[in-house]
């Protein structure tokens, strides 16, 4: 029996325990990289065509039974690397990286190792086996070592079976898949460097070809380059374009691999760095890169697992590389990527140019990369607009300062004050401009709209159209001084009447019930506006003394009943208001006077019936509407309205606002 030199338990002990499933499966992957150098001190610059390593893995399932065997036609355990196998922290292969501690971690995953090989021992082969145990003393068992008569094919094969310690058995991977993700991902590196030779990994009888795995998925090799770096010395960067698969089993789309001492430690995704997704004629290629140096070589953990830097040392790596991909390894197609999202971002400010305070070039570089989208573009945006807003106020209060104090006026003031006036200006510009762009887009969909509901009017009453409308001009069956639903009673009824702009207390498509206090109609007027602020009265305890409702009807409606009257429905409307009082929603009632005038609307097409019904009224200035006092004991009028004038009217009160924006439209939907 032979004993390891070091307290080998408590080494063991020390050893960091697996939190996923990578890290335990690191003893695997430490045989592996054992069988690796084999194969490459037997075959020399042929190892990648002769040497040979099989991985077979059974019964995954049970953490007892799990059987795992690595085997490879390298060297084998010749007398100075057994040696240095019973020696911890031997420093044997440390030219390669090899920290010595492999073993260290089988004796920790597993509850049974056994090993056998054959090596050429002055010109006789040799065959070499014996059992490795985790114990304070005699960790190498049943040793045999003796001379062979006849060929065999020298190399080594370890056996594993069972794991041990709760960490393990936690974490160790039962899915094949999922060892295959791992198993690629970490040796990513050597297979897509091709300084893999063959290796089969047989998982439960299915079996799976590296670097073939790999190499296959590889669309372009585009180089090495040398990254010359203050902090880090030279790294080099070795350039992939692959199909999309290979980045199957990574977060992300586009990878950069921390290479050290020939293996993958940490990867990270670059998505964000270069800015664009998925490139290539059918759109599936992504980019992977490995990174090496005596850096990274100098600064990696004994088990290859991670590195000895902070993780803010990572980021300054990749951002370096990735910024170097950018200009040189993937130059063609981030250039593409960015002229389209330059376009995109013209298109942005010139639909709200309230974000045009630099040019769209200055604007795209205060974006993130990966930013396509107008959301993105103004989630990076808005910050920097708030922050300028800012420096441009305390800009003008350090002027009204130096204004009101009795020193003398600075030479420079003059200028000063020009150029805080010239970007109040600017900035009232654009805000009008994105306010007037709005406006005109709506008044673009409501014409569309209009058209279309033209197009399907067959003569029948079809409700729901009018409704589209009605809810396309103020959202439906919501009071605007509901505080439940503030962000639903957002309106354009500007497009009725300017003095509605910043109109709140109105009810749409409500019934009386909700809005007349002990009421018990259920009849529900389209609009009914009593704003109290802006324009319709005074906000006081006094009655309401103006009243607005507006009716829409379907445009091009004709089928209207016999019995049918404007009059007769707004008089209904008007008397249920005039018999009680409007409740808001803190209790507070508000009486509308005797003498109280009502504006009221009916947005239709003058056709049909409706034409009959109200032939006898009188007709607009423009001709085309018609008009009618109301009577008795009401005060007011009501006005009929063509959808065609509603929206001219509309367009004529935003055409000063466009003048006054610097903007000129004179194309409008059919």
């Amino acid at each position: 029996m032979t004993s390891l030199r070091g307290d080998v338990v408590n080494r063991v002990r020390r050893l960091p325990k697996p939190t996923q499933a990578a890290e335990a499966l690191q003893p695997v992957f430490e045989a592996i990289s054992n069988a690796l150098h084999a194969v490459e001190d037997k075959f020399g610059v042929d190892y990648q065509t002769q040497g040979r390593i099989y991985v077979s893995i059974s019964s995954v399932k049970d953490a007892n039974a799990i059987n795992i065997i690595v085997s490879d036609n390298g060297v084998g355990l010749q007398p100075s690397r057994f040696e240095a196998f019973c020696t911890t922290d031997t420093d044997y292969k440390i030219e390669r990286g090899g920290k010595g501690v492999g073993r260290l971690l089988w004796l920790d995953a597993f509850e049974h190792i056994n090993i056998v090989s054959i090596y050429e021992l002055d010109e006789h082969l040799m065959r070499r086996s014996f059992s490795f145990r985790l114990e304070p003393e005699d960790q190498i068992t049943d040793e045999q070592n003796y001379a062979i008569d006849g060929p065999a094919p020298t190399g080594t094969v370890v056996n594993f079976t069972g794991l041990r310690g709760t960490a393990y058995r936690g974490k160790f991977p039962i899915q094949p898949a999922t060892i295959v993700k791992h198993f690629g991902s970490h040796f990513f590196a050597d297979f897509i460097l091709g300084k893999s030779p063959e290796i089969i990994l047989d998982i439960e009888g299915v079996a799976t070809r590296f670097p073939d795995q790999i190499q296959s998925l590889m669309v372009e090799d585009r180089g090495v380059a040398d990254i010359e770096t203050s902090s880090f010395g030279t790294l080099r960067l070795a350039n992939f374009i692959c199909e999309k698969a290979a980045s199957a089993n990574f977060e992300g789309l586009h990878q950069i691999h921390l290479v050290a001492n020939g293996r993958t430690v940490t990867t990270r995704k670059i998505d964000g760095l270069l800015g664009i997704g998925r490139f290539g004629k059918s759109n599936n290629h992504v980019y992977h890169g490995c990174v090496t140096g005596d850096f990274l070589d100098e600064r990696v953990n004994q088990e290859r697992t991670q590195f000895n830097f902070d993780e803010t040392i990572v980021e300054l790596i990749i951002r370096e590389c990735s910024e170097h991909v950018r200009l040189n390894a993937m130059a063609g197609e981030i250039a593409e990527f960015d002229g389209q999202r330059l376009g995109t971002m013209r298109d942005f400010v010139e639909e709200y140019p309230t974000f045009g305070f630099e040019e769209a070039e200055a604007l795209l570089e205060r974006t993130p990369k990966n930013a396509v989208k107008p959301e993105q573009f103004a989630q990076a945006l808005i910050p920097i607009r708030i922050r300028r807003d800012k420096e441009r106020n305390e800009k003008i209060q350090r002027i009204l300062t130096e204004l009101g104090s009795d020193t003398g006026v600075p030479i420079n003031l003059v200028a000063a004050v020009q150029s805080a006036a010239n970007e109040v200006r600017a900035e009232e510009q654009r805000q009008l401009a994105e306010y007037v762009l709005r406006r005109k887009i709506v008044l673009d969909v409501l014409a569309v709209l209009i058209r279309r509901i033209r197009e399907r009017a067959d003569g029948s009453q079809d409700f729901q159209l009018e409704s589209t409308l009605h809810q396309f001009i103020c959202p439906m069956r919501v009071r605007g001084d509901d505080p439940s639903k503030i962000e639903q009673s957002d309106h354009d009824l500007w497009i009725v009447d300017e003095r509605l702009t910043f109109t709140k207390y109105f009810a749409s498509d409500v019934p009386f019930t909700q809005i007349i206090a002990e009421s018990e109609t259920a009849t529900r007027p389209d609009l009914l506006i009593y704003d109290r602020l802006h324009g319709l009265g005074a906000d006081t305890e006094d009655p309401l003394r103006r009243v607005m409702l507006v009716e829409f009807k379907q445009p091009g409606r004709r089928d209207y009943s016999e019995r049918y009257s404007p009059m007769n429905q707004i008089s209904e409307y008007i008397t249920r208001l005039k018999n009680g009082e409007i409740e808001d929603f803190r209790g507070g009632r508000v009486r509308i006077a005797d003498d109280c005038i009502f504006y009221c609307y009916v947005i239709a097409d003058i056709v049909g019936k409706l034409d009959i019904h109200t032939s006898a009224w009188r007709t607009t200035s423009n001709g085309r509407g018609r008009i009618q006092e109301l009577g008795g004991k009401f005060r007011g009028v009501i006005e009929i309205i063509e959808w065609a004038d509603l929206l001219g009217d509309a367009r004529l009160r935003n055409h000063a606002f466009l003048h006054a924006a610097g903007l000129r439209f004179d194309r409008h939907p059919n």
